[in-house]
């Protein structure tokens, strides 16, 4: 079942962030927190029975581009905003190619479009483009984003 986070889902989304990426990259306890309070409807969940397999979060604004300092709480969030700017796609590590993460994904897409939005931002490491060009996101090119001492790539999906 996929649904919307809750304060709930913190020890569990937490968990799942820290095995899925390095220590440099992953959200701290504190800001999924912050996440989950400030932009809920911005975070889905693929829930088997309790059991959180696989989630994307992150935040909708007006903004056209996904900058660092929008991973906390900030002047730039919009309940109504333009566009969805996903701070992470997560599936844990033993449920893997099982095809979790596109369900969120398509469910993502449908939300935002159903909320009339105009797209959906993300930026990824370069092994990580073809996924998401499975679902029509384009490549914009190397971010500015300076995340985890990572190279990323800026990619959209016009809705």
């Amino acid at each position: 079942m996929i649904r919307q986070a809750t304060l709930a889902d913190l020890d569990a989304v937490t968990a799942l962030e820290a095995a899925c990426f390095p220590a440099a990259e992953a959200a701290t306890r504190e800001s999924m927190e912050d996440r989950l309070k400030a932009y809920r409807h911005c975070f889905w969940v693929d829930d088997d029975n309790g059991h959180i397999r696989a989630f994307i979060n992150g935040m909708t604004t007006d903004e056209e581009i996904l900058s660092d300092d929008m991973y906390e709480p900030n002047d730039k969030y919009r309940e109504d905003g333009a566009y969805l700017m996903i701070f992470g796609v997560d599936t844990h590590p033993d449920e893997r190619l099982k095809g979790l993460a596109s369900g969120v994904m398509y469910q993502v897409i449908a939300d935002c479009r159903a909320a009339g939005r105009k797209g959906i931002k993300l930026t990824c490491k370069e092994e990580k483009i073809p996924f998401y060009q499975r679902f029509g996101f384009e490549m914009e090119g190397v971010s500015e984003s300076t995340h985890g001492g990572a190279v990323w790539y800026a990619m959209q999906l016009k809705l």
